[in-house]
């Protein structure tokens, strides 16, 4: 693993090169999307075994942070998702001209397979693209979260009444939620999509995506190859706040490698 910086020097973007030996190295890569909020922290392991897994089958392995997060430049209120979407062009860009790439693709979980299918169709050299358990349409997401945080809420004050005083209305799961945010995430909509993000697209479904057949459906009709995979991972990789406790999906990380690197007839 190699941390970095890249990007504009101004507003940087942290990221975790994973390499692969150079006896076994393709000219492939591929650059990890992340969720959003709580499920970006629970997500951190299972993301890291995911790039370790491609470095070792050949494939060149970025993972970052979006600007306004983690490590990366800019503030928790500076959350975007147009600007996510142009930090995912700039991650590919990084990891093309560093490597020395011909072919690059992009593995997207919940929120980040949004943000993912979203940045793919804005370019042209995109092989292949993984969408894992994806928000299919951003308002329905959202409103969901926001369910799941008030009673989170309504719970913890049953003990420690304060609490309710001490939560911004402005926030969710301990995240700013902008106006400018907010608006973004519900204007999210793949079914509406009318550019195909990439040749090859794989939906990894865990039991729990909302739209996921009529997404499989919407992706062919506007000229992708799709394929599905339905693993009952039990979203394991979502259950401990502490990413380090996280159990990882071993069976989904295999499905995600084995798919991404075979190479199309």
């Amino acid at each position: 693993m190699y941390p970095l910086y890249f990007g504009n020097p101004d507003d940087a973007l942290y990221g975790v090169y994973h390499a692969p030996d150079a006896s076994s190295a393709s000219r492939t890569g591929v650059v990890l999307c992340a969720p959003i909020w709580e499920e970006y922290m629970k997500s951190r392991r299972a993301l890291r075994s995911l790039a370790e897994r491609f470095a070792k089958s050949g494939v060149h392995a970025l993972r970052f942070d979006y600007y306004g997060m983690g490590d990366s430049s800019g503030d928790g209120t500076d959350g975007d998702v147009a600007r996510w979407v142009d930090d995912i062009g700039v991650a590919l860009d990084e990891l093309k001209a560093s490597r020395g790439l011909d072919t690059v693709g992009l593995v997207g979980l919940r929120f980040g397979a949004s943000l993912a299918a979203l940045a793919a169709a804005t370019r042209q050299d995109i092989s292949f693209l993984v969408m894992w358990e994806p928000i299919v349409k951003g308002q329905h997401y959202l409103t969901g979260a926001r369910r799941i945080f008030d009673a989170w809420i309504e719970n913890e004050s049953q003990q420690h009444p304060e609490l309710r005083d001490q939560i911004a209305k402005s926030e969710i799961f301990g995240y700013p939620l902008t106006s400018r945010l907010t608006s973004g995430i519900e204007s999210v909509d793949l079914l509406t999509a009318a550019k195909s993000p990439a040749d090859r697209v794989l939906l990894v479904n865990e039991g729990t995506c909302y739209h996921f057949h009529a997404l499989g459906q919407h992706l062919t009709e506007i000229g992708s190859n799709v394929e599905s995979r339905h693993v009952d991972g039990g979203k394991i990789w979502n259950q401990e706040v502490y990413s380090e406790k996280a159990l990882v999906p071993r069976e989904v990380l295999s499905e995600i490698v084995d798919w991404a690197a075979k190479v199309p007839v």
